[in-house]
């Protein structure tokens, strides 16, 4: 009979974890995803990602995830809002909604169509600010997308925060990861992706262009190199909606010379031949 108590006990303690998996507030499950303890240690880090467009993951993207929702699932697919297709985005734009419940995921599909489609501000200001409450910050990749090798390690671990040093701390637990200085890692969201039905979804092609055509024909940078390392820029990770980086990514090759429109008399003329020159690691632009 001790064998059979053991066994009782351990259904008893874990079918709650279980239940407790799908959120049906944002404020719950942003609640436990906030990264608010992390700014008391990370201050730095946490200011640096709060400049950053990761942090303003969902509400950055209002008009492609509005167009997704209403003219893709709606009229082209007759597919219903439910978290299995919403998470075809927001498994990059929001990964904590895979613990969101499909009356959640509703609601939030209905505020991000509000959000653009309101005509009255304060309701759309008001859909806004609580979609900003969702974003890409530490935990989802610190934790959620922090291994990449899913076949060989599994799933990340329960209170587990994740680095490429995997340094100790005195606050939470921590493991190495030396995938997340890949640019795999990166990739996870910056290229093509491969939903659970294994359709192909294809927002951007950064990562296969940096693959294909810069580090296939001797590039050795990684994402991490120009997007975090370079300049200190650390978690803010720039691209291409700020100036210095498209400086850095474009080079521009202008010559320009005068010339008679006509000959025999002068009509003051230029012909100007201008070439951009990509200087990154995948193309430009994408998107």
């Amino acid at each position: 009979m001790k064998p059979l108590k053991i066994l009782l006990i351990g259904i008893i303690v874990f079918l709650p974890l279980i239940a407790y998996a799908e959120y049906k507030s944002i404020n719950d499950l942003a609640k436990a995803y906030s990264d608010e303890t992390c700014k008391q240690c990370h201050s730095k880090i946490y200011d640096e990602w709060k400049s950053s467009y990761h942090s303003q993951s969902i509400v950055h993207s209002l008009p492609g995830l509005r167009a997704f929702i209403v003219n893709g699932l709606g009229k082209e697919w007759k597919k219903p809002v439910n978290r299995e297709h919403l998470m075809r985005c927001m498994n990059c734009h929001a990964p904590q909604l895979k613990d969101a419940s499909e009356s959640l995921i509703k609601q939030i599909s209905e505020l991000i169509v509000s959000a653009v489609d309101e005509k009255d501000e304060a309701k759309k200001e008001a859909a806004k600010k609580e979609l900003a409450k969702l974003n890409v910050n530490c935990i989802t990749c610190h934790n959620t997308k922090a291994i990449v090798e899913k076949n060989l390690r599994g799933e990340a671990q329960k209170d587990v925060y994740y680095s490429p040093a995997g340094k100790k701390s005195p606050a939470h637990k921590t493991e190495m990861s030396p995938a997340m200085e890949r640019p795999l890692f990166c990739g996870q969201c910056h290229g093509a992706y491969t939903p659970p039905d294994g359709d192909v979804v294809i927002c951007n092609t950064l990562y296969e262009s940096y693959q294909n055509a810069y580090k296939a024909n001797g590039g050795t940078e990684t994402c991490q190199d120009c997007h975090m390392k370079k300049n200190n820029r650390g978690h803010t990770f720039p691209g291409a909606y700020q100036l210095d980086i498209v400086q850095e990514g474009i080079g521009l090759d202008a010559q320009i010379i005068g010339t008679k429109l006509h000959p025999g008399k002068w009509v003051p003329s230029v012909i100007a031949n201008i070439g951009l020159i990509n200087r990154a690691g995948h193309r430009i632009p994408d998107g």
